[in-house]
């Protein structure tokens, strides 16, 4: 094999290796696309205390930590539940293919987690109707 050969050999090389992270190549890195519906749709999403629009939504999130997400529509019982930072499981594929520079980008890219669900599908409830008070005829007061 040549100089020459050899070194655009080298480059190629170079060149790959941040895209050596099994998380990261298979889960993205960074932040996660995550898809929020509703029955019926149209109700407000809020993330963490911030508003991020209205169902149906795909909501980039951090994967560095859980996220608070409340879904609230006039007329409906608001809906609250958590979306879970988890170990990626591709991060392991590092020791078969990636190596220690795979777990490195991995750590660096955010792509050791993930967050699960990806999906959110909430069917909001009506608010029960409270009854309105008994008429009381003209006249028949005490």
């Amino acid at each position: 094999m040549s100089f020459a050969s050899s070194f655009r050999c080298l480059i190629v090389v170079v060149a790959l290796l941040p895209l050596v992270g099994c998380a990261t190549v298979a889960g993205g890195a960074r932040d996660k696309k995550i898809t929020i519906t509703s029955e019926p749709p149209g109700a407000a999403i809020v993330v963490d205390g911030q508003p991020f629009g209205a169902t149906p939504a795909i909501v980039k999130l951090s994967r560095k930590s859980d996220h608070q997400v409340a879904i609230h529509m006039t007329g409906y019982e608001p809906a609250a539940l958590t979306i879970h930072q988890r170990f990626n499981p591709w991060f392991a594929g590092n020791l078969l293919i990636g190596g220690l520079v795979g777990m490195v980008v991995d750590l660096c890219t955010g792509a050791t987690y993930t967050l699960s669900p990806d999906e959110v599908v909430v069917k909001l409830r009506p608010e029960p109707s409270v009854p309105a008070p008994p008429l009381i005829p003209s006249g028949t007061q005490k």
